[in-house]
């Protein structure tokens, strides 16, 4: 259990060093505040996060029933993917929220 704890804490930890050192070279490069760069980072991030089944499932739905009137559908424990990945999620929702408040304040 620790360990597994010990490795999300490390993911969490890189999603926050990664996009930090990614947005500090782009600024080098671009000219603009870290903070624009790595909320843009963060940003197109969350776009890739978000779960498929959160906005698609009942056109699926739809579409199966009308081809397929006898198809039932699994229904999962909870929509949105597993703790882990909503904790992914909320890490780079908090790092974007943190940037933006950032770029308010400067």
């Amino acid at each position: 259990m620790k360990k597994n704890l010990k490795k999300q804490l490390f993911i969490c930890l890189l999603y926050i060093i990664i996009s930090l050192a990614l947005g500090a070279l782009a600024s080098i490069w671009i000219k603009l505040s870290i903070f624009t760069i790595t909320a843009i980072i963060y940003g197109i991030m969350l776009i890739f996060m978000i779960p498929s089944d959160v906005f698609f499932s009942s056109t699926l739905d739809y579409n199966t029933k009308s081809i397929n009137p006898s198809y039932q559908h699994e229904k999962p424990d909870f929509i949105g993917g597993t703790k882990q990945q909503l904790l992914h999620f909320a890490v780079v929702s908090l790092g974007l929220v943190v940037c933006l408040l950032l770029l308010l304040i400067k």
